[in-house]
């Protein structure tokens, strides 16, 4: 039986669970869709110190430590990026588990599920989080022993469009990403390319992101197509540059935020690129009052998209009166 998986917005949810009860759990998920990331954010959100250790680039000795004697014993002396203050608090995030080797994993069970390895104890505020890639994703993975699985809580991560859209808004990612990805929500995230394939790219939201990057310091296409193609790979590469070229037949966005201008393209493609883009350029509530009454000129589908997305990049605009009338036509449509 395969075990469902979970989107980015509800791994903040289990993970505060998980947290609070003090259980150890192992996050399973493709190349870079955000386990890091989102590990890393919630210590940021709830003051929390973070540890990243990379397990794959450790031996059991690092873990356990350096033997030396006192006393006529031996005794092993703990790696120095263990936490030690006792009035400290925050999560040990043990990244790359899967891939280190049995040794290492071996030395990882004790500390798991005792929170003790050799002489060395974690202080009780301190949470254990282990992350891995998903062993059919083509990288280097060792299935872990039965005796360590059972030691944690697996959660298995998906990328999904409408978390990583609402991410992407307000994190400024280029509006020519986020169009396409709305066009074409089944690119956010692709299959490993085989050993064989001569580009080694695929796409994932980590791509995306780089991407939007290397884009808001050269938005001409034409120019960058090869970096295009070696970010996200070749197929999705020449969709999304095919895509670009939809921007150049929109409607002025400036007119249409000033409330100027009403025209509507046809084309879905044309629309997803519309909507991300009067996102992009939004940035007051006259702007927000134009676009409620634009978005009744719109398909439906858009003119729900189009709202949805401009409450995540202003949530203010839900205590206007427009919204409410907005509500009152279109409430039936959101999900």
């Amino acid at each position: 039986m395969i075990t469902p998986a979970i989107g980015t917005a509800e791994l903040y949810n289990q993970l505060d669970i998980l947290l609070q009860t003090d259980t150890p759990v192992f996050i399973h998920g493709s190349p870079g869709i955000g386990k890091s990331y989102i590990v890393n954010d919630i210590a940021h959100k709830n003051d929390l110190e973070i540890i990243d250790v990379r397990l794959s680039q450790l031996d059991a000795v690092d873990l356990r430590g350096i033997p030396t004697i006192q006393n006529n014993q031996t005794i092993w002396m703990p790696p120095v990026f263990l936490p030690a203050d006792e009035n400290s608090k925050g999560i040990l995030f043990l990244d790359e588990l899967n891939s280190a080797p049995l040794s290492v994993q071996a030395a990882i069970y004790q500390l798991v599920l005792d929170r003790k390895i050799g002489e060395y104890t974690m202080p009780k505020n301190w949470r254990i989080v282990c992350a891995g890639n998903k062993i059919d994703d083509k990288g280097i993975v060792f299935k872990l022993p039965s005796p360590l699985i059972n030691r944690m809580v697996h959660i298995v991560l998906e990328a999904k469009f409408d978390d990583f859209k609402a991410w992407a808004i307000k994190n400024e990612i280029h509006p020519f990403i986020i169009g396409f990805l709305g066009f074409r929500p089944d690119l956010l995230s692709s299959e490993v390319p085989s050993s064989s394939e001569t580009n080694p790219a695929f796409c994932t939201p980590r791509a995306w992101d780089m991407l939007s990057n290397i884009l808001k310091n050269s938005n001409d296409i034409t120019k960058i197509s090869p970096i295009v193609y070696g970010t996200v790979g070749y197929g999705a590469g020449i969709e999304f540059t095919s895509f670009v070229k939809v921007y150049k037949t929109l409607p002025d966005i400036d007119a249409i935020l000033a409330g100027v201008s009403q025209d509507v393209p046809t084309e879905p493609s044309s629309l997803y690129a519309l909507t991300a883009a009067l996102i992009e350029k939004y940035n007051n509530t006259n702007q927000a009052k134009n676009l409620f009454a634009y978005s009744k000129k719109l398909p439906v589908e858009f003119s729900v998209m189009l709202i949805k997305d401009l409450i995540i990049k202003d949530e203010d605009i839900a205590e206007l009166e427009e919204f409410e009338e907005w509500l009152e036509k279109y409430g039936e449509y959101i999900i």
